[in-house]
């Protein structure tokens, strides 16, 4: 008897393993991953003995091109991926905007005689990686340099996760909570990427008055979004698919 009762646990356990099985991905996830991999593997055997002399800029520059030349072709497997990702995000909560202050917004804009710079597909395929950038830009120009500083390290001992608004893949709009505070972020999709179309920060009306910056330490309210990527990676690691390894 008692060499059954102590079989039982390991039958039991037996049993858990044999149901479990792991999830099954989708035939965009799949195909996504077997061209990121394409798109690492070239980029590191480019890079791993030339980029200490050079300069990031370059670095994140051909790491564009690479991304281009290997998913030509396939922006549909992105976009079902993309689609795949919001649907995954938790829904945010709906947001009483009479009890915050909006601290700052930026819509973008486009001058037509503006020259287009390179497209940073490995940041901005993925509708938090590019939320996450256009966010880290946007507030590394509006907050003063102590501030931003400050906020880079608190998300890098822990990473914020974000919510989403609006779902539809073509204009999704995404929520991130830093305690109290809300970051709104609108995208837009083109092609296969997401350009941003409005930030917004909110700050409860609880936490008093919102008081200014002191005078040439930051640039204030007003500061807009670029209307083309700007040539360099967000100051802090960007969320998974935003140019780290796709999410399994």
């Amino acid at each position: 008897m008692r060499r059954a009762i102590l079989l039982l646990p390991v039958l039991a356990l037996a049993a858990a393993v044999g149901c479990w099985q792991k999830p099954e991905i989708s035939p965009a996830e799949k195909e996504f991953r077997r061209l990121y991999r394409d798109y690492s593997d070239q980029f590191h055997e480019k890079m791993v003995s030339s980029a200490e002399q050079l300069p990031p800029i370059q670095i994140t520059a051909e790491a564009a091109h690479i991304w281009d030349s290997v998913f030509a072709g396939h922006e549909d497997v992105v976009r079902a991926r993309q689609k795949e990702l919001l649907a995954e995000l938790d829904a945010a909560p709906a947001i009483d905007k009479d009890l915050y202050l909006t601290v700052d917004e930026a819509s973008r804009t486009e001058d037509k005689n503006e020259p287009k710079g390179i497209v940073l597909k490995q940041f901005l395929w993925s509708p938090e990686g590019a939320a996450q950038f256009y966010l880290n830009n946007w507030l590394a120009r509006l907050m003063n340099q102590q501030s931003y500083a400050v906020r880079s390290v608190l998300l890098a001992n822990a990473e914020l996760s974000w919510e989403v608004q609006n779902r539809n893949p073509d204009s999704p709009i995404l929520i991130q909570r830093e305690g109290p505070m809300i970051f709104l972020v609108e995208l837009t999709r083109q092609q296969d990427y997401y350009v941003v179309e409005k930030l917004t920060w909110l700050r409860p009306k609880s936490l008093g008055p919102i008081t200014p910056p002191p005078e040439g330490t930051g640039t204030g309210g007003g500061a807009t979004p670029p209307s083309t990527p700007a040539p360099t990676p967000a100051p802090t690691p960007p969320p998974e698919g935003a140019g780290s390894a796709p999410r399994g």
